[in-house]
């Protein structure tokens, strides 16, 4: 008499159905956001492209960082192709990588980091599960009351003295911006001033540390970090 053929449990069944919800909802959310749509297109060209940008990125900024978390568990948020998650990781931390473009978390999660495909609105860790968190050149993908509504989650999301870093670039203009390498799509951008970003950060929870700038060709980019108060 032959085996009874074997059917997925209804918690298998559920866990897909749930994962092609989720697929078609991202689809759809990828065709109204700009942004996400050309990074998801060009995630190998935008890789390629900040190889020098990371190779002469401000080593001491990076140790200032490292030395000033209250551990080694740290949110990339926004991590694109994972470039700033390699050098995070050579100096011993534990990196979980989280963006918007499916293109770019399969490229971290090549790279061997826990990554996490989910917006900026979508952050859903348990309080305190991060020592620090890093968002480079991120949070400069959306309107600046979104980039409040997004850092106050960060504050939630790490424990006490916990660090953030944010880079951003130096201006005072926001809208969509198009990239000759980059032909058919656009991507929002918001530039900071160094004051508009303490106003921006400090009142939420985190108070000031250091800030440093980096000039690598036209665009001098602003790397500041803080440290959670309460």
């Amino acid at each position: 008499m032959g085996s009874s053929p074997t059917w997925p449990s209804k918690h298998k069944q559920r866990e897909r159905l749930l994962r092609k919800s989720f697929l078609f909802w991202y689809d759809g959310l990828m065709q109204l956001n700009p942004t996400i749509e050309a990074y998801d297109k060009y995630a190998q060209l935008y890789d390629e492209e900040v190889v020098e940008f990371w190779e002469n990125f401000p080593k001491n900024f990076i140790d200032k960082f490292v030395k000033s978390l209250p551990g080694g568990r740290v949110l990339n948020l926004g991590s694109g192709s994972g470039r700033d998650a390699l050098l995070l990781r050579e100096r011993g931390l534990e990196v979980i990588c989280l963006d918007a473009s499916r293109s770019m978390v399969e490229l971290t999660t090549k790279l061997g980091f826990e990554s996490h495909l989910a917006t900026f609105s979508e952050l859903d860790f348990p309080k305190g599960s991060f020592d620090g968190v890093w968002a480079y050149t991120s949070l400069i993908h959306i309107p600046k009351e979104e980039a409040k509504d997004t850092i106050s989650k960060i504050h939630t999301l790490m424990g006490s003295n916990g660090v953030f870093v944010m880079g951003a670039i130096e201006g005072e203009t926001a809208g969509m911006v198009k990239r000759k390498t980059m032909p058919g799509t656009v991507r929002y951008f918001k530039n900071y001033t160094k004051d508009e970003l303490r106003e921006l950060i400090e009142p939420i929870g985190f108070s000031f540390i250091y800030t440093e700038d980096y000039k690598p060709h036209n665009n001098v980019y602003l790397n500041q970090f803080y440290v959670k108060v309460n």
